[in-house]
């Protein structure tokens, strides 16, 4: 019997019926914050929205139904400006197996070419809009659980490409759900230091916000601490705010509910998240249901992870002001006293009022609780408190306060092969330079997933040098009810507590642990520690793992995975902080072999019109065209940045002075027009500092030599050249 197409609002039902097909229209848009459904924290910056909304419509369907997502790229030149990506987009469902649609897992040059705008000319393999991503809950190894969904292109999840993705179980409703998602927010696409936090969208920023100079933003954007100032915020009007706090409404006092808390979290800036006078108890993380963890006080997550919590809500509550869910983060990871952010979401009870007045202050008064916490999955790059955590079967016993990790949680469900049919182990270093074992990830034009046969011409070997660029893949067969052993050592114990992604599936965590200064934990090590247990053998637990698709490594430390290899395709598997995977912090896990692979409707062997985009900087380009908003870049040495219009009506002043940039004056300079496109290329430093040079439209000046092109079309461009940076995007 076919299943009947359903809307979006009809998938959104109490799972007692037979299975539906879900379709959801998105359209992917460059628009401003100063419009209903993307307000943020109240500041006008630019954003990207699906479906004019941040984030984007919540996606809620039962097991059992099928998905489809019909997504239509409406990006603009404006786009590739404000953040440096091009134009192009594409769709991940984050934790998804895709187990009979590789092609649908949303990855450009690894399992798809990128989406191009709406009404572009394109090739035959590079994919128009609407481009149709799914998957069936049960045919693609999706069981109830929470997961989310995210542009996997640039910088574009940052600036608000991302939503919830809900799988509901079968049956009647246990619970009475929930949905927070959380995501730091930055004071705009181009400029990356971090002001304020969403919840589900909604934010507040009080009477100071943070400010930073390039070094101190690079250092935050690279995991290893930055500090920012406060400035004034010009924004701010206590009797005038343009946003409230999220408002949780309990309904039903007295009745469990179940709030499904999802890390949206664009860079390396775990939040923690407590409720006030209410505890709570853990029941899933990353989809997968675990022994329940009672009675927490405070949950961490890093980017991407989610957790399901439950809280037994109040039959008898306070009068007056509602509770405080309240969500912090520090901006330091390395050093708490650099500074903090800070929001709440209100827990309303019937009869109580919210003070929508309410703004929290920067330093995050009531955020720093005194009193003894049990708190999950902390940030593990504290050696004293990962060895005194709270380990299992202890975690069951509540009153137990400390901290605990994920080595230390259980799964529902046991494995039964996962210890005895092992493929083989492979040993992953993060060195200080943000790489896998010193190299960094480059993309073919091609995608892995439809070549037939595989281009090997460029990819890394065992004898490639470290600190090279190259496709690292790291090769495993198709083998059902096998298993591949990956252990990630985080060497650096000043480094980011760096969250590994891996798609196409979960992996069990079967090992972990984190050493004192007085060890330095790089691979070496850790593989003499493993295979000839020098000191004594690495520990592994195969009784009921937990499983994750994104974890947490801590600094100094390690941990161990073993991934099943019964799902064919090509599987990135990224550090989740998007500067990391940005600037090649990534590999790609094959799975079986080409002739294994479903690419259904995408042509193989087809090279994309866009080309992929190199790590740490390459060619950059900037769209030149009237009514752009300003751009803004930041290169090395030696590269080569290109300004491409299309119309004959421009040209490009190169190398202005700061103040005629700022006012635009281009008296004295060219003012002809001419066709195509105009490059430059950033001079060598040759020792000596950071440089800035400024660039405009020269195109119909006034009496006073202000260029109307500049000055009323917004063409112009300020690039840093700088011999730290890593992408080709501004970061200040």
């Amino acid at each position: 019997m076919e299943v009947p197409k359903t809307t979006s609002e009809q998938c959104d039902r109490p799972c007692t019926d037979s299975p539906r097909n879900c379709v959801f229209d998105f359209k992917l848009e460059m628009l401003t914050s100063d419009n209903d459904g993307m307000r943020a924290d109240g500041r006008v910056r630019s954003v990207l929205a699906y479906n004019r909304q941040i984030p984007g419509p919540p996606i809620v369907i039962c097991e059992g139904d099928t998905l489809v997502v019909k997504l239509t790229n409406n990006i603009n030149g404006n786009m590739t400006n404000m953040d440096g990506s091009s134009d192009v987009t594409t769709l991940h469902f984050h934790g998804i197996r895709e187990k009979t649609r590789p092609w649908s897992d949303g990855v450009p040059f690894v399992s798809q070419c990128p989406i191009t705008p709406e009404g572009q000319s394109h090739p035959k393999n590079e994919n128009p809009s609407p481009f149709p991503y799914g998957f069936n809950t049960d045919k693609d190894g999706a069981p109830p659980g929470t997961y989310w969904y995210h542009s996997h292109v640039g910088a574009q999840r940052t600036n608000g490409a991302y939503g919830a993705l809900i799988i509901k179980e079968k049956g009647k409703d246990t619970y009475i759900d929930k949905i927070l998602v959380l995501q730091e927010w930055y004071e705009s696409s181009t400029n990356q230091v971090p002001v304020s936090i969403l919840i589900n969208g909604n934010g507040r920023t009080g009477e100071y916000i943070y400010t930073g100079v390039d070094a101190e933003i690079t250092k935050h954007l690279k995991g290893k601490g930055g500090s920012f100032q406060l400035k004034k915020n010009k924004y701010f009007d206590r009797n005038n705010f343009k946003t409230n706090y999220e408002e949780c409404i309990i309904n039903e006092p007295g009745k469990t509910y179940r709030f499904r808390v999802i890390g949206a979290i664009s860079q390396n800036f775990p939040l923690r998240l407590s409720i006030d006078d209410h505890k709570f108890t853990a029941i899933a993380m990353d989809s997968r249901n675990i022994e329940p963890v009672p009675d927490l006080t405070d949950l961490w997550l890093a980017a991407g992870e989610r957790y399901d919590i439950v809280v037994q809500t109040k039959a008898k509550y306070k009068s007056f002001l509602p509770y405080m869910i309240r969500v912090f983060g520090y901006t330091n990871q390395h050093n708490h006293a650099a500074g903090s952010l800070c929001t709440i979401a209100w827990l309303l009870y019937p009869g109580q009022t919210i003070d929508y007045k309410h703004v929290t202050d920067s330093a995050c008064t009531g955020f720093h609780p005194s009193s003894p916490l049990r708190t999950l999955n902390p940030v593990p790059n504290n050696y004293k408190a990962w060895n005194n955590r709270i380990k299992y079967p202890h975690l069951k016993n509540s009153s137990k306060t400390g901290d605990i990790f994920i080595t230390d949680l259980r799964a529902k469900i046991q494995e039964p092969t996962i210890k005895t049919n092992l493929a083989d182990t492979q040993y992953i270093e993060f060195d200080g330079n943000i790489t896998f074992n010193g190299l960094r990830m480059t993309y073919p034009r091609v995608p892995f997933l439809l070549q037939n046969p595989a281009d090997e011409t460029d990819r890394c070997t065992t004898k490639t040098p470290a600190n090279y660029s190259c496709q690292n893949v790291l090769q495993e067969p198709w083998a059902k009810d096998h298993w591949a052993e990956i252990v990630l050592v985080n060497k650096n114990d000043g480094a980011a507590s760096h969250p590994i992604h891996q798609h196409g599936g979960w992996y069990w965590v079967v090992g972990e642990d984190k050493y004192d200064n007085s060890i330095t934990a790089n691979r070496d090590f850790i593989m003499d520690k493993d295979q000839k247990c020098l000191g004594g053998c690495l520990p592994q637990n195969f009784i009921n793992p937990p499983a994750k698709d994104t974890i947490q490594v801590p600094p100094n430390g390690y941990v161990i995975l073993r991934t099943p290899l019964d799902n064919p395709g090509t599987w990135i598997f990224h550090c989740h902080i998007n500067y990391h995977v940005t600037i090649g912090m990534a590999m790609v896990l094959q799975i079986g072999e080409p002739e294994d692979w479903c690419t259904k409707h995408l042509h193989q062997n087809v090279p994309c019109k866009t080309p992929p985009p190199p790590p740490g900087g390459g060619p950059t380009t900037i769209h030149w065209f009237l009514g752009m908003e300003n751009a803004e870049r930041c290169v090395n040495p030696g590269t080569e940045v290109t300004f491409n219009w299309v119309t004959d009506d421009h040209n490009v002043i190169k190398e202005l002075t700061e103040a005629q940039y700022d006012s635009c004056n281009v008296t004295g300079y060219d003012h002809a027009h001419y066709v195509g496109n105009a490059n430059w290329t950033a001079p060598m430093l040759n020792g000596h500092g950071p440089e800035t040079f400024y660039f405009a439209c020269g195109r119909f000046p006034n009496a006073t030599g202000i260029g109307d092109h500049c000055y009323n079309g917004g063409m112009k461009a300020k690039i840093h050249v700088r011999s730290d940076c890593t992408i080709s995007v501004c970061t200040a």
